[in-house]
């Protein structure tokens, strides 16, 4: 099965040359990457002997908020081959990344995430080489720890990111691909993880690594406050269950919202301040 990676971006261009710089050192490269900018025109310059093609392409929102569900649907529709790796622009894939997903595809057409592991700050400066980033890389807590190429069948959807995933281009089409209800960030995620699991598609972990390069983080993500309580009515209302407790519970607990899950409430009380915002990012020395 031939494999395209699909990227989707806003700014981050230094993110994006280390993932080009990752993907030329595949054992096996992808047959396309497809990069679609929110909000903005991208173009990539491949070296000439660049073993794949690249196809770019720009989708734009209403102006507020980051057109990411319509961004990765546009990038899925102009994926040429059977399989399809959804890689985050945080993420540099390990040489390995592609044929540990392709695989996992070829043994169970499923809905397959990878292996994000974490860099520290500076890792990936300039002149980086990947056996250094290999080395300094962490996995995250709440995600299992694989061998290389190790696959793990789960029911546990809910765990489900989009960092770092395989789909065939069938079973994309056949969950619907991501609902861009979802306006923003937060939810659209599990929504898919949870279309795929109505749609009969199966889910699991594949020890297919890419590193995740360092960003500053909100702990609550206050930055992304309105389209996460948004989305969490919008998902509530589609699946009956509430996503993103923990987020909503630290909202509540800075009494910016009033959340009851067992009554089915949820409601702003407060917008967060921007001295809110600013005190909630945080330099973690993971990245996570």
């Amino acid at each position: 099965m031939k494999i395209s990676v699909l990227t989707i971006v806003r700014g981050r261009k230094t993110h994006l040359h280390n993932q080009l710089k990752g993907l030329l050192q595949s054992n096996v490269p992808p047959s396309q990457w497809v990069i679609v900018g929110m909000n903005e025109d991208v173009s990539v310059d491949l070296p000439a002997d660049a073993p794949f093609s690249v196809k770019t392409a720009r989708v734009d929102g209403n102006g507020t908020q980051l057109p990411l569900a319509e961004a990765r649907n546009l990038a899925a529709s102009l994926c040429e081959t059977a399989g399809m790796v959804f890689l985050d622009v945080d993420c540099i894939p390990s040489p390995t990344m592609i044929a540990h997903f392709q695989s996992a595809l070829r043994k169970d057409d499923g809905l397959w995430m990878g292996n994000a592991r974490y860099l520290p700050l500076g890792a990936a400066r300039e002149g980086w080489q990947m056996a250094d980033i290999q080395k300094l890389a962490v996995n995250h807590p709440l995600q299992p720890t694989l061998n290389p190429g190790e696959l793990m069948p789960s029911k546990h959807y809910e765990l489900f990111w989009s960092l770092c995933f395989a789909i065939s281009k069938l079973g994309f089409e056949k969950v619907g691909g991501f609902d861009d209800s979802f306006d923003g960030y937060g939810g659209e995620d599990t929504d898919f993880a949870f279309a795929a699991r109505q749609a009969g598609i199966p889910f699991g972990f594949v020890g297919a690594t890419a590193y995740h390069q360092h960003h500053s983080v909100c702990k609550p993500p206050l930055n992304h406050f309105n389209a996460i309580v948004r989305n969490a009515i919008r998902f509530h209302q589609k699946w009956n269950v509430w996503p993103m407790g923990s987020w909503l519970e630290a909202f509540a607990e800075l009494e910016l919202v009033r959340f009851d899950p067992e009554a089915n409430e949820l409601m702003i009380l407060e917008e967060p301040t921007h001295q809110m915002v600013q005190q909630a990012e945080t330099l973690s020395p993971a990245g996570f």
